[in-house]
């Protein structure tokens, strides 16, 4: 027959909302990362040719051209001179063959005084497609948005991890019966097991490792009051409990930080080991 849990810490509202922002943060670096190795850097890179043509191929070919109906002429007979879809990847639905778009055919005039930097027939260009005055310095090649699609993968990797350590951490609990610890795996180590209890994390992250002798030799659980119950006064301190419970039915060897006594600096901590 199965003794009574005594004490019951379950999991804590801190490691399920923690649990839930991690999922977030990765689900949405995840689609973004997808996001631009998919469109975003296609995209970018429909940006920067368009902005090459408008403000360096476009202008250097108008110079050579003496009236508005010459260079009217001469852009229906252009097409986009573009990389290897390797090295500059298109949008899907980007024609590799197309004509020079029909705005440069009616800016003559503002090519030919443009300056060095962008000019108004860009401007007025990149406005009516919804894209920003300047762009990027450089195209994004296949490998770049190869790498945009690892990083979306490693991002679903650890979203599923760590959906199947919340899952799991939600099915486990941290208990004492009258005779036992109970670990969140599990495991039942008998309080007359306990052969070493290290304190020495409990007041900075609640947490205690305790040395147990079993069959093959000595092992460790973990008493984690940070997960599992917490210290809410509101609550009953549940961990706190569970860990006092412990401490009043162990006799062994409890390794704790205490100050040095006689030290220069009082405020140094040491690890001793004091018989319980």
């Amino acid at each position: 027959m199965s003794e009574t849990s005594v004490i019951v810490c379950k999991p804590t509202q801190w490691i399920k909302i923690r649990a839930v922002l991690i999922l977030v943060m990765f689900s949405v670096f995840a689609y973004l990362f997808y996001k631009d190795g998919a469109v975003g850097y296609r995209e970018n890179n429909e940006h920067f040719i368009y902005y090459q043509l408008f403000n360096t191929v476009a202008p250097q070919a108008a110079e050579g051209v003496d009236s508005a109906e010459a260079w009217k002429e001469y852009v229906a007979n252009q097409e986009f001179e573009l990389p290897s879809e390797e090295k500059c990847p298109l949008p899907i639905d980007f024609d590799r063959n197309q004509k020079w778009p029909s705005e440069l055919s009616l800016g003559f005039d503002k090519l030919k005084n443009s300056t060095k930097t962008t000019n108004d027939l860009w401007r007025d260009f990149a406005g009516g497609r919804g894209w920003a005055i300047e762009t990027a310095d450089h195209l994004e090649d296949q490998s770049s948005l190869n790498t945009q699609f690892y990083m979306a993968y490693g991002c679903v990797g650890i979203v599923l991890i760590v959906v199947f350590a919340f899952v799991r951490t939600l099915t486990r609990t941290m208990e004492v019966t009258e005779t036992s610890y109970i670990a969140p795996g599990g495991t039942k180590v008998p309080f007359e097991a306990m052969r070493r209890i290290d304190t020495r994390k409990w007041d900075t992250k609640g947490m205690v490792v305790i040395e147990y002798e079993a069959a093959g030799g000595m092992k460790k659980v973990k008493v984690d009051g940070m997960i599992y119950g917490q210290f809410k006064k509101a609550d009953g301190e549940p961990a706190e409990r569970l860990y006092a419970f412990i401490l009043e039915r162990f006799k062994g060897e409890l390794i704790e930080f205490e100050q040095e006594k006689g030290s220069e600096n009082e405020s140094d901590e040491i690890a001793t080991k004091v018989d319980a």
